[in-house]
């Protein structure tokens, strides 16, 4: 059995505060469905360990017993409705689902994958219609990919995108939907074409496309940024879907980060285009 790693546990806790805050302001603001709300727009459900990393309740029925925790959280809002603050209701919902976040930790230990696992690092992909779909996680913990681990996240988006080109020859244009297209450390690895083409996708929904930015570097709850999204009522990174061509975002990376061409060539990776 695993140790809990306190990190992880602060970070799933103050993010499930943080997640049914979320839930009681959508409530106040009309959003009247609190399955809906639950399921679809929160990532409860994946910290878990009812989550078999298959089936989720956006979409299909996860069986009786999240339904039964689902009508219990429930009466906790139902209980605090009139509450002046959602601290107590933050508490008592944590208390809820505490058991079921604590199993999913123990199982879990450290989540992340070994690098060597991941051919392309931090970066994932999935073709959808004529696009490629690129997915980000940071492997590099507690470094971070924006800041220290820049070139080598750079280096790993020039492999993906050059594989791209040589296993999808008809895919030619690669797209992101996430809170990192907001940020400018993301947004320099990409050319001006794809900032521009930025479009805001408002319709909050459980994915880390919204929630992954109060995730910090170590693994650990974003302190600053759940401050800001509790006073402000915003997500302080927008999520925006930008995509551009493969061959100018390649083009870009070659003319801006030089040392990840370089570290690719040292390391005796060529292209296949």
């Amino acid at each position: 059995m695993s140790q809990l790693d306190p990190i992880r546990v602060n970070y799933v806790s103050e993010f499930t505060k943080l997640s049914l805050w979320f839930v009681h302001k959508r409530l106040c603001e009309g959003e009247r469905d609190f399955e809906r709300l639950v399921n679809g727009r929160v990532n409860i459900y994946r910290n878990t360990s009812l989550y078999d990393g298959k089936r989720h309740p956006s979409g299909e029925d996860v069986g009786p017993e999240w339904a039964d925790i689902l009508a219990r959280l429930r009466a906790v809002f139902d209980y605090h409705v009139d509450a002046p603050s959602t601290e107590q209701l933050e508490a008592a919902g944590l208390d809820l689902l505490w058991p079921y976040l604590k199993a999913r930790l123990i199982q879990e230990g450290n989540p992340l994958p070994s690098l060597e696992d991941r051919p392309y690092e931090c970066w994932d992909y999935d073709y959808n219609g004529n696009r490629l779909n690129i997915h980000i996680a940071n492997l590099y913990q507690p470094r971070s990919p924006l800041s220290d681990m820049h070139i080598p996240f750079a280096v790993s988006l020039i492999r993906l995108l050059h594989d791209s080109l040589v296993r999808r020859p008809d895919i030619e244009v690669v797209r992101c939907g996430s809170w990192l297209n907001s940020a400018p450390p993301f947004q320099a690895l990409f050319p001006e074409r794809w900032n521009q083409s930025a479009q805001p996708r408002p319709d909050v929904r459980y994915t880390m496309g919204h929630w992954g930015q109060f995730m910090d570097r170590r693994g650990d709850f974003h302190a600053r940024n759940g401050a800001l999204f509790r006073e402000t009522g915003e997500f302080p990174f927008p999520n925006l879907s930008c995509e551009s061509p493969i061959e100018e975002v390649l083009a870009h990376l070659a003319e801006h980060f030089p040392k990840a061409v370089a570290y690719n060539v040292q390391r005796g990776y060529v292209p296949q285009v």
